[in-house]
């Protein structure tokens, strides 16, 4: 596979993601043994592994050990280096590394999808189609080990297993689909007995919902697993957006009443006053407004696609052919008077003279600048093209 090859249907196959958002999102985990040890070759390996280990020159905190449920502070694994008058901090310590990974501990990776560009267009697809938050983070670990004790995330997990086998130990959650601000607690917690035992091997696919406890532990081989992590938006997300636009509301910015948190006989009106602000939010608050600010402020906090330098460009002339990136990848809208383009992360103003062309642009998919309608003169064609070039919008197409 090719590193645009992997999408939520390649994840998901033979089922729909359709067929799993359905079946399972957010209800109960779902193992899927494929039989197919190479799947995700074309995504990341074992050997891609090693190699950007070894030789990227990674620093911390973007290289991690962990053991024993926690994780070891980086000058345990980490050194800085002089090099002239400048000094390198963080730098991984590859033989200390490679010792105690044979001792027991875990290599982290986390936020691998800034770093390796075929899982940071996946995390980037992904985010695309369900409008949350995505990453993805790199765990190996060796033979005969144990993983992580017994906890919890507060994201959606999707367990891809590269190399090797895992074996996971899935227990009920005891919070369902906790909050992101509700994170596992070890203190109280009793282990139940295991609703599922099952080792992935490679190729196969674990998804967990967030708020069921697991724990990992390798046999007699070394395991290599990427985590998609889904940190979810929730409808306590959207109605504290309402609960901000109350700011705008004059009565509900009155001082509550003198005494109210000692005063007992203040109680039941301070109870029946809050029910009647509740039961009236949606006149309190312009509900649109506010849906429309949570949606545009998630959609400019995507995460950005794993940008590129190249030392072979070309300057753009009139005559080269482009292309707009996939439609999923971008916004455009109207707010007022102005036109927004949001992609990768930002928003841009269009003027209202330009807007006709772009998307002329949009809807050939690949262009030339001089073939485009006449809306523009030829310079200002150019210059625009030249703009949205320099942002990522546009690239050349292949010939």
């Amino acid at each position: 596979m090719t590193e645009h090859a992997f999408t939520l249907e390649t994840l998901f196959a033979p089922l729909t993601p359709e067929q799993f958002f359905d079946a399972h999102w957010e209800r109960q985990h779902w193992y899927l043994s494929r039989g197919q040890t190479g799947y995700y070759e074309g995504l990341i390996s074992a050997r891609d592994l090693e190699g950007f280990i070894s030789q990227s020159d990674l620093r911390y905190p973007a290289i991690q050990l962990a053991k024993g449920g926690g994780y070891y502070p980086p000058e345990a694994y980490t050194r800085d280096l002089k090099f002239g008058d400048e000094t390198f901090h963080g730098v991984p310590d590859l033989q200390r590394i490679s010792a105690e990974y044979r001792g027991g501990a875990t290599v982290s990776l986390p936020a691998m999808h800034r770093t390796w560009r075929p899982l940071g267009l996946l995390c980037s697809h992904i985010e695309a189609r369900l409008d949350h938050a995505v990453h993805a983070n790199v765990y190996l670990t060796p033979a005969h080990a144990a993983g992580f004790t017994p906890h919890y995330d507060v994201h959606e997990v999707l367990v891809l297993q590269i190399a090797g086998r895992k074996r996971w130990s899935i227990y009920p959650p005891p919070l369902a689909l906790p909050h992101r601000t509700q994170g596992f607690s070890p203190q109280g917690y009793q282990v139940p007995a295991p609703i599922a035992q099952l080792e992935l091997v490679a190729g196969d696919l674990l998804y967990l919902p967030r708020g069921y406890v697991h724990s990992t532990t390798t046999s007699d081989s070394y395991s290599v697993h990427v985590t998609i992590g889904i940190a979810v938006y929730t409808w306590v997300d959207l109605v504290r957006e309402a609960l901000q636009a109350c700011i705008a509301n004059a009565d509900l910015r009155r001082a509550l009443p003198p005494g109210f948190a000692s005063r007992g006989d203040l109680k039941s009106r301070l109870d029946s006053t809050l029910r009647d602000v509740l039961a009236g939010l949606g006149s309190a608050v312009d509900v649109q407004q506010c849906v429309d600010a949570f949606t545009r402020r998630v959609r400019s906090g995507r995460g950005r696609q794993p940008d590129a330098f190249r030392a072979d460009v070309t300057v753009i002339d009139p005559d080269m052919r482009l292309q707009t990136p996939a439609q999923h990848l971008y916004r455009l809208s109207r707010e007022g008077e102005q036109t927004m383009l949001e992609f990768n992360g930002h928003r841009y103003a269009l003027p209202a003279t330009v807007v006709s062309t772009v998307h002329a642009m949009v809807q050939q998919r690949q262009f030339r600048t001089s073939s485009l309608p006449a809306d523009l003169d030829a310079e200002a064609r150019l210059t625009l093209t030249r703009y949205l070039y320099d942002i990522g919008f546009l690239t050349a197409a292949a010939s």
